[in-house]
C-alpha cells in the first residue's frame, strides 16, 4: 500500500468519525430527552437500535450497526473516564465484550497502571477540546501488553456542549502489514 492510499483510508476514517461523533450526540439527546432531562443507563447501541427516529437514508438500527462493522476498534467514553460505548472491534482487539466493557473505567479494563498518568495527561487535552492521535501502549484482557495508533476526538452535543470522547484504534501489528506486506505471514493475491 503506497503513502497515498494510505493518506485517503486515514481520511475516511476521519470523516466516519465526524459522522460518529453528530450519531453519539443525537443519541445522547435523545436518551435525555426520553428521561426528562436525565440521561438513561442503557448502552449507545441499544439506544440507537430503540430509537423510531430517522436520520436522512439510514434507520437507528443502521447507524447502529455501521458502528458495529467498523474496521476499528471503537470506543466513547464520558467525561469521567466512563465506557458508553464499545463496539465489534473493541471486542476483538482487547478481549473485552461490550457487556464488560460499557460502563466500566477505561483505565481499569485497557491501560496498565504505569501507564495512567501518560493517559490522563492525554485525556486532559481531549477534554480541554484538542485532538489527539499517536501510539499508546494498552493491553488486553489476558494482560498482554501492546500498542495501538490511536485516535481521540472530542464529542460535543448540538449545543455545543463536552459530553465525551470518541477513541478509534488499531493495533500497530496491523498497520504495519498494511504499509509493509512482507512483514506478514499473510499476502493478497491479485485477481
Amino acid at each position: 500500500m503506497d503513502r497515498e492510499e494510505l493518506m485517503r483510508k486515514i481520511r475516511a476514517l476521519e470523516e466516519g468519525q465526524a459522522e460518529l461523533k453528530r450519531e453519539v450526540s443525537k443519541i445522547n439527546q435523545l436518551r435525555t430527552d426520553r428521561r426528562g432531562g436525565v440521561q438513561s443507563q442503557q448502552p449507545l447501541a441499544v439506544a440507537a437500535a430503540a430509537s423510531p427516529r430517522r436520520a436522512a437514508g439510514l434507520s437507528r438500527r443502521h447507524h447502529a450497526m455501521v458502528m458495529q462493522s467498523l474496521g476499528q476498534a471503537v470506543h466513547v467514553l464520558d467525561p469521567y473516564g466512563k465506557i458508553l460505548y464499545w463496539n465489534r472491534n473493541a471486542e476483538h482487539l482487547y478481549g473485552y465484550s461490550s457487556a464488560e466493557a460499557v460502563g466500566n473505567d477505561i483505565t481499569r479494563l485497557i491501560v496498565h497502571s504505569d501507564d495512567i498518568p501518560a493517559l490522563n495527561s492525554l485525556v486532559g487535552k481531549i477534554f480541554a477540546g484538542r485532538c489527539w492521535r499517536g501510539n499508546f501502549p494498552v493491553k488486553k484482557k489476558s494482560g498482554e501488553r501492546f500498542f495501538v495508533v490511536a485516535d481521540g476526538t472530542p464529542l460535543y452535543d448540538d449545543d455545543g456542549s463536552l459530553i465525551g470522547l470518541v477513541c478509534l484504534s488499531e493495533d500497530t501489528q496491523t498497520l504495519r502489514e498494511l504499509i509493509d506486506p512482507s512483514n506478514s505471514g499473510y499476502y493478497y493475491a491479485k485477481y
